[in-house]
């Protein structure tokens, strides 16, 4: 008996780590096998809704504005990246960064609620994971609140 996922909405999430890399390449392969949709998704977390005051003195919002720009091109390379792999298909891939001042798992879940995803992707531990955790505080929070089914890639 075949059973049907259904799957026609599939969001990665990358911060540019290993891990993130190899559920991008997780999320290529099933979009391809399902003949799925592809949203890529990075979350800039942004102290900027909680001070502008740093150890050597006051932080502008325009100091602040160009680290997140900076971080943004970053950024930017790993979604063309993932894009190039698509090129030669009919897979809809699109890209999306949302700057999050308190909860990056609160706007992953949020952001496959509102899109109707069918199935999230993402790295066990992003690029300030510790090796001793088996799983990721973002990775841990998104399987618990997720309302779609979450697979995570080690």
């Amino acid at each position: 008996m075949y059973l049907s996922l259904g799957i026609k909405k599939i969001l990665v999430t990358i911060d540019g780590s290993e891990n993130s890399k190899k559920a991008a390449e997780y999320a290529i392969s099933l979009a391809k096998k399902y003949d799925a949709e592809l949203i890529i998704l990075y979350v800039l977390y942004s102290e900027l809704g909680f001070a502008y005051s740093n150890l050597l003195g006051v932080t502008t919002p325009r100091a602040i504005k160009d680290v997140l720009e900076t971080q943004k091109k970053d950024v930017q390379k790993w979604f063309d990246e993932i894009k190039s792999k698509l090129v030669n298909t009919k897979i809809s891939v699109t890209d999306r960064i949302i700057v999050s001042v308190s909860s990056i798992v609160g706007e992953i879940v949020d952001f496959a609620d509102k899109e109707k995803v069918d199935l999230i992707i993402l790295g066990t531990r992003g690029r300030t994971g510790f090796k001793k955790l088996l799983l990721g505080s973002v990775a841990e929070g998104v399987v618990n609140h997720s309302s779609c089914p979450v697979m995570v890639v080690r």
